[in-house]
């Protein structure tokens, strides 16, 4: 279970008539036991899945006489809903079926079923009225307007009445005994706490009734009418009000949401908790939802002195420290301690780190290093006592007391005040800008600067190649460990492995979604936390391993932003420590509106929740969608159809839009098929035959549950699929034979004049044929352009052409980078439409007499006569890039394309063949060089 957190720190996402709400006053919700929620408003009752609001109104289909709904209530016998409202109309829902019930005389505020099956119906101005089974109606208040009906677990059936409380006995109503004003003037909710106490929600507060007695739960409400009652699951009392927004009774003590927080009304009309624990607040201003999202943010609203955060700490006290770029701040409890600043302005902070003595370092951008011993700042050191500058980005103490201090102008070395000592690239730093400091079981401090990584190490600094290898210069951050150490950098993600001294990335060319990450931080899960101007990445440790070890292993990450609890997806970097995990294990991340904290041990909670599936629609062609009755033993698919549409929803309201999804099709594929996000599944051309199809869904990195939803269904042959219709084709097609022979014959006989014109006419269209058929063996028949039997064929005349006249002659092959991740990811057919797009842009971008060919698979050729060799890298470059700028959001969401190009010339190449293993071999280089990028064939060194 969700461990209970503030009022404060729940996420809250409102819904409106801009997002599909039928009205913004939501005076009922439910959620039903297939897991949708239901919004009752006075156009309609809405079914939610998390992404959109399906809208039910008066009609056929719901037999209500009106659309104004009040009461939306789930037998808890039977799992149905009922549904009431406007001008008495009274219906039962059970996934699609919809039952209208006889009508109530006036508007019914609230129906539910009693234990003993009896439906009481709480009417404006109509009293109120318990129908039985057998279709008995009495009506036992006919003087009132009853507002609800609520059931004791002891059994005892309250009413809560414009006329006080009353309560249900020997078959009649009784006034609930009390000279509390409260109790007998009106009464709107009605609940039961945690031990079986009725709470009664009146104009003067709300009441606990036990003992038979009345009291208030709480002073501060005396004055509030209380509209709605919910008790969570952990006893917590919720309180919606007339005017005053939302009150929650807990461990917190009374707290208060409203307006002025973000609520969009303080008219509460209703509560509901889902099966998530969250909490849903319908008001007259729309739908409101709190919940615990995967992250929260400590920012100035909860007494934080900036909103910049630069650093974050995890100190030995226990307390995280944060540093803003308006003051240092203490973290523990739950509450922010600001930290006085020693000077006239408050201090920008850029980096902190704990210190022996037990205080704590702190690094500024225009003060120098100060020192916080728990009481107060000071003055360490900065530019006039010796700092190189006083920008301190980086800090780290040594066990032996050192100090190592990290700033725009090079690398200090602090043994004590009178012991300062600057290093900078004249001593063999890689660059004087430091960012970042760390170090390793071996005693070496490794230094992230922004051109390069190195180590010091015995008085010698070693820089690690990373230009050279990845294109990378700035590093923001590290995590060291046992055997190996990760680098944050400006081109993805760096392993370094101490033993091996190999070197490894992970980047967007292996599928994360940025090339900047400004901190790594591991939890207790071994999955690893990166930082980013895009939000946050939870990647599993062991997929990252895997991935630097395969390049064909499929990359599984998930990136956190706004939608998740973020106040924004901006993480800082370029100062220390941008990211941290506390000691319990919670991971920190300085942002650009605060410092947000998430809980691992949360998102394995949230993972573990079996998410049910509603398959919600069924659509043939290009019709519009619908939900047959699938109870029935199959559904029968017309033979007229060429294309199935399924339509489903994972409903889980945590993160919705992160909901992962898998289908299979029995009778065609027995496979488990990955569908990602989306939530539509298409089939076109599917024999005749049984099908059983089989959806499922899951929170990104739970397990696949057992469980799925699932439907039969029969495709009818077309006719001309039957045997009847194939046995009398045959015959046909013998008797037409048949009379086609006599009628030629016969006609040869009569005309050989007319005979030898038909002869000639046929001569013309072989020769037709001939030439269509000489154009297929020439050309490939996905993209048009030529194949490799024609490029042969041009690539050994011009080679011998080049050779003999002394003319320049150069060769391309382009290869598309991992172009089995997008047949994987995607489809096949997807990736069809990615060669074909790549070889239009191509086709366009090649000079006019350059000779442009499909290779094979993923693979293309381009011979350039006449182009040196200079000339034709220029002409793979511009492809290159053309290609890689490219948008292809057209062919699938997310596809992101680039090549690798290798090329060679004529010059050094004896024959034909051996110019082609050169470009081939500068091909191969290039994708080991990281891909997308143009690799020009250089002769080995003797």
């Amino acid at each position: 279970m969700p461990s209970n957190v503030p009022l404060s720190h729940y996420f809250a996402e409102t819904w409106d008539t801009r997002d599909g709400l039928p009205h913004n006053s939501v005076n009922a919700l439910a959620q039903t036991p297939d897991g949708y929620v239901w919004v009752g408003t006075w156009e309609g009752v809405a079914r939610f899945n998390g992404r959109t609001f399906k809208l039910f109104t008066r009609g056929v289909l719901t037999g209500l006489p009106d659309s104004g709904i009040r009461s939306l209530n789930v037998d808890k016998a039977t799992q149905q809903l009922y549904v009431a409202g406007s001008r008495g109309g009274i219906s039962v829902v059970e996934r699609e079926r919809w039952q209208a019930l006889k009508p109530a005389q006036t508007m019914v505020n609230f129906a539910v079923r009693s234990g003993d099956g009896a439906l009481w119906l709480a009417l404006e101005d109509g009293g109120l009225v318990r129908r039985t089974q057998q279709g008995d109606e009495q009506n036992l208040l006919p003087n009132v307007s009853a507002y609800q009906v609520f059931e004791q677990q002891e059994g005892r059936i309250w009413a809560a009445t414009n006329n006080g409380l009353y309560y249900y006995e020997d078959g009649a109503m009784h006034s609930a005994d009390s000279d509390n004003s409260a109790i007998t003037g009106a009464i709107y909710s009605l609940a039961e706490d945690r031990d079986g106490a009725l709470l009664v929600g009146t104009e003067q507060g709300v009441w606990r009734y036990v003992n038979n007695k009345f009291t208030l739960l709480h002073n501060a409400l005396a004055d509030d009418s209380v509209s709605s009652i919910l008790v969570d699951f952990r006893g917590d009392i919720w309180l919606g009000t007339i005017n005053q927004g939302v009150f929650r009774f807990s461990e917190y003590g009374l707290e208060k949401l409203d307006a002025n927080v973000g609520l969009p009304s303080n008219r509460i009309l209703s509560l509901l908790e889902d099966n998530e624990h969250s909490i849903w607040i319908g008001t007259n201003g729309g739908l409101f939802r709190l919940r615990q999202a995967p992250f929260t943010t400590v920012n100035t609203a909860r007494g934080l002195s900036g909103d910049y955060v630069r650093s974050v700490l995890s100190h030995t006290d226990g307390a995280l420290y944060i540093g803003t770029s308006n003051g240092l701040n203490r973290y523990t409890q739950g509450q922010v301690e600001q930290i006085s600043s020693p000077l006239d302005a408050p201090i920008s902070v850029l980096s902190l780190t704990s210190s022996q003595r037990g205080g704590v370092y702190v690094g500024t951008y225009t003060s120098g290093l100060m020192y916080f011993d728990g009481q107060r700042l000071t003055t360490v050191i900065n530019r006039d006592t010796g700092l190189p500058s006083n920008e301190v980005r980086a800090l780290h103490e040594q066990a032996d007391g050192t100090l190592w201090i990290g700033t725009a102008g090079g690398l200090v070395r602090m043994k004590s005040a009178e012991e300062v000592t600057t290093l900078t690239d004249k001593q063999g730093l890689p660059g004087n800008f430091i960012m970042a400091l760390a170090q390793d079981k071996q005693q070496r401090l490794w230094i992230g600067t922004g051109v390069g990584v190195a180590f010091y190490h015995q008085g010698q600094f070693t820089t690690l190649p990373l230009r050279e290898h990845f294109d990378a210069d700035y590093a923001f951050g590290f995590l060291v460990q046992d055997d190996a150490l990760w680098m944050a950098t400006d081109r993805g993600l760096l392993h370094y492995d101490y033993q091996s001294h190999r070197l490894r990335k992970l980047g967007r060319e292996q599928g994360l979604p940025v090339d900047k990450l400004f901190a790594v931080v591991n939890d207790k899960y071994d999955h690893l936390w990166l930082s980013s101007n895009r939000g946050v990445i939870r990647i599993s440790q062991a997929h990252v391993m895997a991935s630097l070890d395969s390049e064909d292993a499929q990359l599984e990450f998930t990136l956190f932003d706004e939608g998740d609890g973020m106040l924004s997806s901006q993480a800082n970097g370029g100062s220390q420590y941008p990211a941290v995990r506390h000691h319990d294990d919670s991971v920190w991340i300085a942002t650009a509106r605060g410092a947000a904290v998430v809980d691992p041990a949360k998102l394995v909670r949230m993972a573990s929740v079996s998410l049910p599936v509603s398959i919600e629609s069924i659509g043939f062609d290009d019709e519009q969608g619908f939900l047959p009755n699938l109870d029935k033993t199959s559904l029968t698919v017309p033979s007229e159809a060429d294309r199935l549409s399924i339509a489903y929803a994972g409903l889980g309201f945590i993160m919705p839009e992160r909901i992962e999804y898998q289908t299979k099709l029995k009778g065609f594929d027995d496979n488990w098929i990955n569908r990602g996000n989306l939530t539509l599944t298409e089939y076109t051309n599917l024999p005749p035959g049984n099908y059983e199809f089989h959806v499922r869904a899951r929170y990104p990195y739970s397990e696949w549950p057992a469980s799925a939803a699932s439907f039969h269904f029969t495709i009818t042959p077309k006719f001309w699929q039957t045997l009847s219709f194939k046995v009398a084709m045959i015959v046909v097609l013998a008797l037409a034979l048949f009379t086609l022979y006599r009628l030629r014959f016969l006609h040869l006989k009569r005309s050989e004049a007319q005979l030898k014109l038909r002869v000639q006419a046929q001569t013309r269209s072989l020769a037709e044929q001939a030439k269509a058929f000489e154009h297929q063996a020439t050309h490939d028949q996905l993209t048009g352009v030529a194949n490799r039997r024609a490029f042969d064929k041009w690539l050994i005349a011009h080679f011998e052409q080049a050779k003999q006249q002394q003319q320049p002659l150069s060769l391309a092959i382009i290869d598309i980078d991992h172009f089995k991740n997008i047949n994987d990811k995607y489809s096949h057919m997807v990736g069809d439409k990615v060669i074909t797009e790549v070889a239009n842009l191509i086709h366009h971008c090649a000079p006019q007499e350059a000779m442009f060919a499909r290779w094979g698979g993923e693979e293309f050729t381009l011979l350039l006569p006449g182009f040196s060799v200079h000339e034709a890298q220029v002409c793979a470059e511009r492809i290159r890039v053309l290609i890689s700028g490219h948008d292809y959001s057209a062919l699938a969401d997310g596809v992101h394309i680039t090549v690798s190009i290798g090329v060679a010339d004529s010059q050094g190449a004896q024959d034909y063949d051996r110019m082609l293993a050169q470009a081939d071999n500068a091909l191969y280089q290039a994708k080991q060089s990281g891909r997308n990028q143009v690799v020009v064939y250089q002769k080995p060194m003797p």
